[in-house]
């Protein structure tokens, strides 16, 4: 009787899930990986009642496009927007942060997000086809640098942040307010940007610098 009620669990299971969409991003292509992001796009799907009874009372306003897979958390805080396209994969802790209403973290379609802490006061977007790891990505200062910056009324700098297409920012980095990284660009482990990335180029280091041309193949 068990054996045949275990099978039945699993025909059903079988036929739930042969219902469900199946992953277009590259990165989950291949079969054994298409449990792992199914069961992602269910978590996002029963995880959308919560963010829009956030979004209602004052929290961040969520738009989430197709097939959106959310294989670790969503924490978001702050009253601005965040924009995702179609094929996002989220994995690990990711927090995007907005810290003013008219604030907007947008990330393009089949970005993988993997624990990306972001920061933004008025704008961040990131292109299609990025791979974020465990990074920093903040368009402000959050405090201001000169000796009064504790008194009332001292505002932090604050620029926007463009990430081109198909960028890879690897893990322990910070990309800081005003930058620009250009399409197809790699940042090193650990790096700190502080100034425009070119397109197509290797950034690493303390302040990052140019490193070489990442290759084609």
């Amino acid at each position: 009787m068990n054996s045949v009620l275990r099978q039945s669990i699993k025909m059903g299971m079988g036929l739930s899930l042969g219902l469900l969409p199946f992953p277009e991003h590259p990165t989950f292509g291949e079969q054994g990986l298409h449990l792992r992001w199914r069961l992602g796009w269910i978590k996002g799907w029963l995880l959308r009642p919560y963010w829009k009874l956030c979004a209602h009372f004052g929290g961040t306003r969520l738009q989430i496009g197709k097939r959106f897979s959310l294989q670790g958390q969503l924490k978001l805080s702050g009253p601005g927007t965040v924009i995702l396209g179609d094929d996002v994969i989220m994995d690990a802790v990711c927090t995007p942060f907005t810290h003013s209403r008219t604030a907007v973290i947008q990330i393009g379609s089949c970005c993988f997000v993997n624990g990306t802490r972001f920061g933004c006061s008025e704008r961040i977007d990131i292109g299609d086809e990025c791979i974020l790891a465990d990074a920093r990505i903040m368009d402000t200062d959050f405090h201001a640098v000169h000796r009064n910056r504790n008194l009332p009324g001292m505002r932090p700098e604050v620029a926007p942040i463009r990430i081109g297409r198909n960028v890879w920012i690897a893990a322990g980095s910070a990309v800081l307010k005003g930058i620009t990284i250009g399409s197809h660009s790699v940042i090193a482990f650990g790096s700190v940007v502080t100034r425009d990335v070119p397109e197509g180029r290797i950034y690493g280091g303390n302040p990052a610098r140019d490193l070489g041309e990442v290759p084609l193949s």
